[in-house]
């Protein structure tokens, strides 16, 4: 770091800036040519927007077959189709600047209006790329600060300044200029790795030849290279150099890996259970007394939505150590049992016909395999019976189906005379008390 280098910006280069300023006020506000431009300005925005009504509207159906649907219903895409009335504007600062006026001559306002304006859009528009609000807060104080800096002619003198300023690390010179450009690139790098994955996942989402374990599969791993690849990429940018972390980094992951071995353990069996395709989006599973529907398969766990909705998120090794019903994972076809009684004094046959019949006019319930009755015990007061009946839509749930049995089977016996018997009990009493 030299300090006669800052000693000069601040007590040269910097007050050299304040005078110079103050001589532009009084030259370009206070002459005709001033008026001119300040006039000028508005015509400019002006034009700016009947240029965008005109020519913004043949853009966006020229781009509607061209571009796949992901990257046309982006926040990037729309962000840049509603600012293209600012680009025409600052593409009229920069035409009047040339043609208007003589060479001789510096429209000093012009070029702050439209250099402010440009900085405007690339705000907007980097903010449209960046998703975390902190990063697109920095981005547009950034793109502020050196649109300001450039207007008064303060730009290369600050870039040479902060190049000047910084330490040595590996025997390389890292200053605050350098490390400036390698988090922007990081963080550029991240956004088109994720804009990138974006449209991967599209494109793998729609594949009809591809399980969906196998879309969730290759989804997360597209992430997972994706970004690595760009923080490699941004940190290499930056200057550091990973062979000296080496040794550093293997005495960290053995004290990681103890650490977090059981969130390895999770990510581990995610892996397995996408490879093997055990159990896939859009199942039916129970796990213990939860039964519902898996929503997403992540890398450390499952999401289940239960039919009254609410939400498990169940650890991916319990699910290869212990015991899980998939209700849909050869075939979509489910039985269910409903038991019933009746009394002993009612037709046997005639209520397990009943029965059969009953289920059959319940919407839900398969013809082949038919429904199908079976004795099943003597009770202390009743005769007791299975109902067997299949449905292939387990997914939307089986009480309503149960209940809609039960409420035929009901209309059907007290019809047909068929008793449901209730718990009695006979009381014989051997001696009276005397009056």
């Amino acid at each position: 770091m030299d300090i006669s280098v800052i000693e000069k910006f601040f007590r040269v280069d910097l007050l050299k800036w304040i005078v110079n300023f103050k001589e532009s006020v009084v030259r370009d506000f206070f002459s005709v040519s001033g008026a001119e431009e300040l006039l000028l300005i508005p015509l400019i925005f002006i034009l700016g927007r009947l240029f965008h009504k005109k020519v913004t509207p043949k853009i966006e159906s020229g781009i509607k077959g061209k571009l796949p649907i992901v990257v046309r219903d982006s926040l990037f895409i729309k962000t840049v189709l509603e600012q293209m009335w600012l680009i025409f504007t600052v593409l009229l600062f920069k035409l009047s600047v040339y043609i208007m006026f003589p060479k001789e001559y510096r429209p000093d306002l012009l070029i702050i209006a439209g250099s402010l304006t440009a900085a405007w859009v690339l705000i907007k528009i980097a903010s449209s790329l960046v998703m975390n609000q902190f990063w697109a807060k920095f981005i547009s104080a950034t793109a502020w600060t050196m649109a300001a800096l450039n207007v008064f002619g303060m730009l290369g003198k600050t870039v040479a300044f902060l190049d000047t300023v910084g330490f040595v690390y590996n025997q390389k010179n890292l200053s605050i200029l350098v490390l400036f450009k390698g988090i922007i690139l990081l963080i550029a790098l991240i956004q088109v790795a994720s804009f990138v994955n974006k449209i991967a996942q599209s494109k793998i989402e729609q594949s009809k030849t591809l399980s969906p374990s196998l879309q969730v599969l290759l989804s997360k791993g597209s992430k997972l290279g994706l970004m690595t690849l760009a923080i490699y990429l941004g940190l290499k940018g930056i200057g550091v150099d990973f062979t000296g972390l080496t040794i550093f980094s293997g005495a960290v992951g053995v004290g990681v890996g103890f650490g977090l071995q059981k969130v390895i353990s999770n990510l581990v069996c995610g892996v397995i259970l996408l490879l093997e395709r055990s159990i896939k989006p859009g199942d039916i599973i129970e796990v213990g007394n939860a039964r519902g529907k898996i929503k997403s398969l992540n890398a450390r766990f499952i999401s289940m939505e239960t039919f009254d909705k609410k939400e498990y998120l169940i650890p991916n090794d319990s699910l290869i150590t212990g015991q899980v019903i998939n209700w849909t994972y050869g075939d979509s076809s489910v039985r269910l049992r409903i038991p019933f009684g009746i009394a002993y004094s009612s037709d046997v046959r005639k209520a397990m016909a009943l029965s059969e019949a009953a289920a059959k006019t319940v919407s839900g319930i398969l013809e082949s395999p038919a429904p199908a009755c079976r004795m099943t015990g003597y009770g202390a007061s009743s005769v007791d019976f299975e109902l067997r009946i299949w449905i292939n839509d387990p997914e939307k749930g089986t009480g309503r189906v149960k209940s809609d049995t039960m409420l035929a089977i009901w209309d059907s016996f007290n019809a047909n005379g068929i008793e449901f018997p209730f718990p009695q009990q006979d009381i014989f009493i051997k001696n009276l008390p005397e009056k």
